[in-house]
């Protein structure tokens, strides 16, 4: 039985989603310091700086200063009165000096700058998988693009060989295989156009997603493959 399609094959136009279009009406952000990933490992560094404060303000006398108020009571017998209660106050200071830790400062820190010579290395690693993701997905949609054209001048084609197959078997020509042959071609290549209209507008979508994407082994990022 024939099939109804909601969408004909050759249609290379973006199905009508709001969500996508403005997305698409937008050019796509290939920045790497605006690649989530980047932010986030960044904030990483900024992080181990902070840590790596703490481990030398070790060094600093440390002063406490507590205070404790309250009122006592010692009745002879029974509950006491309100005359009996007395005030009890009390302020105490602290000070600690960090004369003698035994190197545990001193290792404290070794660790903290080690921990920020790893996220800095890890921020440069993720910017230049960043830069090579975004530079991916340029490509990748310039040659989807291509495919797209190059199919339509497929399709085309195996249209005029479908039809000039039609006018030699009603003419008596050609064989019916022959006529079936050319139909078959004329499929697949509308096959193949759809396939690569469909890879276009993928590319298209994840160009312009590509600040929000994570980035994966090989620095390259994916979306799902059930975009229209």
């Amino acid at each position: 039985r024939a099939i109804e399609l909601t969408t004909a094959l050759d249609d290379s136009a973006l199905a009508a989603t709001p969500t996508l279009a403005p997305l698409l009406a937008m050019e796509g952000d290939t920045s790497a310091g605006h690649r989530a990933s980047v932010r986030q490992a960044a904030e990483g560094v900024t992080a181990q700086e902070g840590l790596l404060k703490v481990a030398a303000s070790q060094h600093y006398p440390a002063v406490s200063l507590s205070s404790a108020y309250g009122r006592v009571a010692y009745p002879g017998s029974g509950l006491p009165g309100w005359n009996d209660f007395l005030t009890n106050w009390s302020v105490s200071v602290g000070l600690q000096v960090p004369l003698f830790t035994g190197g545990r400062i001193a290792g404290d820190k070794l660790v903290a700058r080690a921990g920020l010579e790893e996220a800095r290395l890890r921020l440069r690693q993720t910017a230049e998988a960043a830069q090579l993701d975004a530079r991916s997905s340029l490509e990748r949609l310039a040659g989807a693009r291509e495919t797209l054209r190059a199919s339509d001048g497929t399709a085309a084609q195996a249209q005029r060989a479908y039809e000039i197959a039609e006018i030699r078997f009603r003419e008596g020509i050609s064989t019916h295989t022959e006529l079936l042959d050319a139909r078959l071609a004329l499929e697949q290549s509308r096959a193949g156009r759809a396939q690569a209209a469909r890879d276009a507008q993928v590319a298209r979508v994840r160009l312009a997603l590509l600040p929000h994407l994570p980035l994966t082994r090989g620095g390259a990022s994916s979306i799902g493959t059930g975009i229209p």
